[in-house]
């Protein structure tokens, strides 16, 4: 940093944890900064109380002294009127060097600078002069340039409209030159705020048009015609992922920004929540960081080209491989983000890529969302609420969608992007809790043999402040009877007693409770059946519906029975046709069968014209060792298959005349 002798010095200071979160306010808690220059004390130190927001601003008079060419600012952190141990950190600043004495310096009263408002700034100057030049750039551009005339004064005020194509990183650039050819020159950056023009999105959830929490209403506004996105992740998952599972506004600035990366921006903080992810971040207008005139241009982004001598300090440290300093003097590379200012003013230490956490600290450290993310996936269910809309002319948004019936608590984000607007995110994420008050959670197998019994474990949650009584009910069905269990727990495996009609179990849960209930059911049938279970309780009822594949014992027979059908006095339509199946499946004298007694299903393939055993499957999927073998094999070994499948079949084609043989010559 530099400072102006007689001009306004600003810093800011933050106060947070170890884990970069906002520091509370409380009962003796404020922030001392000490003021100190190379003179000695500068002034008394101030203490200034934490508020709310965790920042505190400290102002003050550069001194007018000329011998003062260094000024360093302490602050340390008092914790009921007792400074807290480590909790302190300076900042330090060199005298903007001017061969004439002659400064210049832009401030403004705007905090928050909007798109479509205006912005007032003030320029003060040590000298009388005529006229003042002044350009407004932004993101490599210049967007703005006018001459302000001074009138005879010292201090001039004047006002510029913000523009969207200031945003979000603007910087100022004022500058006179003297009767001897010095540039006075000084810059300020800023942050343009655009929430006056962008698409703001806000989101609520209503709960009272479904009491049992089956399906929520959700509502949100933005702007009209705009395309409105909406996800929601769990809250676990949110915490525990790194950053990105969600779009955020200070993504967005970090990407905005990242277009003005050959200049200095506006001071800015963020604000992270317990577990390091970036919640919010906020800016301050900044002084320029140049110590001369072509420093100050180049820290607007801005190079001058001019035969005038525009650097006040000639160095030769790359020369020798050595870094600047912004007092001229020379330091190693290696010294560059040690942590330690190595230069008078800290210079070595700016523009380093610092994070608050310390997982990179350990290279051999697997997170925590790495190692339990396959059991997560296999598991829970992580999201839900995909959809999409276009908002009605009034900029609402409404529609209706089912809650998981899982133990979650979800966040839900929503963008915008509009034609006009542009593009707009909701800035705070909703939380909701979408755990139910009553529902149960139940387990089948999906597959099972036939005459195989299957207990259906059914469990039972109630989440309610009271105690209730919930009613279990295995519906009734033609395709499974209920088992019923004897005395003392016995069940025959094999016979054992079978019910019809509906079952019920009434269970009596207390506040919080969960409870585990089995019913055992039997098929009696082969195929697919459906299974129904119901529970009921006074808050809400919850039905579950599953389908099971139901097997014969055994293997599967892959050998066929060849049927020949001639069509040659047919007619080319066969509107029925009867495949006799023998009661005689055994072959005499062969290990094999035609088909295994009692086997609930068969295929049935034909092969015949231009649809010859080449294309069994389809056209979309011919035949390889997988589908007509069910054997897996080498790369090689299946690759020779395919292609002796595809010769067989070019043969059999070229045999009935139905591809010339300039074709075939062409392969």
């Amino acid at each position: 940093m530099v400072f102006k002798p007689r001009m306004i010095f600003t810093t800011y200071v933050a106060a947070a944890n170890a884990d970069g979160t906002k520091y509370p306010p409380g009962p003796g808690r404020f922030i001392r900064i000490f003021t100190d220059t190379d003179l000695g004390p500068a002034q008394i130190p101030s203490d200034y109380v934490i508020d709310s927001s965790g920042i505190v601003q400290h102002r003050f008079l550069a001194p007018a002294d000329p011998a003062i060419t260094f000024i360093r600012l302490r602050a340390e952190l008092y914790d009921q009127n007792l400074k807290v141990p480590g909790a302190d950190d300076e900042q330090r600043a060199i005298r903007y060097l001017s061969p004439s004495n002659s400064y210049l310096q832009v401030t403004s009263s705007t905090e928050t600078p909007r798109v479509g408002d205006f912005m007032l700034f003030r320029v003060n100057i040590t000298q009388y002069v005529d006229f003042v030049y002044y350009h407004i750039t932004s993101s490599g551009k210049l967007i703005f340039t006018n001459i302000l005339p001074m009138d005879g004064a010292r201090q001039k005020t004047f006002d510029v409209g913000i523009s969207r194509e200031m945003a979000p990183s603007a910087h100022i650039l004022v500058y006179y030159i003297r009767y001897d050819g010095e540039i006075v020159a000084d810059s300020m950056n800023f942050h343009v705020n655009t929430s006056s023009v962008t698409n703001h999105v806000n989101i609520t959830i209503n709960r009272r048009k479904d009491f049992t929490g089956n399906t929520i209403e959700v509502l949100a506004y933005a702007s009209p015609q705009s395309f409105v996105a909406f996800a929601a992740l769990g809250l676990v998952q949110t915490r525990l992922f790194p950053p990105g599972n969600h779009f955020s506004p200070v993504m967005i600035y970090d990407e905005l920004y990242s277009f003005d990366r050959y200049s200095t921006t506006s001071f800015q903080h963020t604000w992270y929540s317990e577990i390091n992810v970036p919640l919010n971040r906020v800016f301050f207008s900044s002084q320029s960081y140049g110590y001369d005139a072509g420093s100050t241009f180049n820290s607007s982004g801005m190079q001058l080209f001019t035969d005038v001598t525009i650097q006040a300090i000639q160095t030769s440290c790359n020369q020798y491989g050595l870094l600047q300093c912004t007092d001229g003097s020379c330091y190693p590379p290696q010294l560059k983000c040690n942590g330690i200012l190595d230069c008078r003013d800290g210079s070595d230490e700016i523009n380093c890529n610092q994070t608050t956490t310390t997982i990179n600290q350990y290279d051999n450290f697997t997170p925590l969302y790495l190692r339990l993310w396959p059991y997560w996936e296999r598991e829970l269910q992580l999201d839900f609420m995909w959809h999409s809309q276009f908002a009605y002319p009034d900029g609402r948004v409404q529609f209706r969608t089912t809650v998981p019936n899982v133990i979650s608590t979800w966040v839900v984000t929503a963008l915008a992007v509009s034609r006009l607007t542009g593009f707009g995110i909701v800035d705070i994420p909703f939380i909701y809790e979408g755990t139910r008050q009553f529902f149960i959670k139940v387990e089948v197998p999906p597959i099972v043999r036939f005459g195989e019994q299957v207990g259906a474990r059914v469990d039972v949650f109630n989440f309610q402040p009271h105690r209730i009584e919930a009613l279990i009910i295995l519906h009734a069905s033609d395709n499974y009877r209920f088992v019923n269990v004897e005395s003392k727990g016995v069940v025959s495996s094999f016979a054992p007693k079978l019910t019809t009609g509906q079952h019920h179990v009434l269970v009596i849960l207390y506040p919080n409770e969960v409870r585990r209930v089995y019913l055992p059911f039997v098929p009696i049938i082969a195929g697919e059946i459906e299974v129904m279970i119901e529970g009921i309780a006074g808050v809400s009822r919850d039905f579950y519906r599953e389908v099971i594949k139901v097997n014969y014992e055994g293997v599967r027979n892959f050998y066929h029975t060849p049927t020949v059908l001639l069509l040659n006095n047919l007619p080319r339509q066969v509107n029925e046709y009867d495949i006799t199946v023998p009661e005689l499946f055994i072959l005499p004298l062969q290990n094999t069968w035609d088909y295994v007694s009692g086997s609930a299903t068969a295929e049935i393939f034909i092969s015949g014209d231009v649809a010859g055993p080449y294309f069994l499957l389809g056209y979309d999927e011919w035949l390889n060792t997988d589908n007509l073998i069910q054997r897996t094999t080498a790369p090689a070994d299946s690759g020779v298959f395919d292609f002796a499948m595809m010769i067989y079949n070019l043969r059999y084609m070229l045999q009935g005349e139905y591809k010339k043989k300039s074709f075939f010559c062409f392969v």
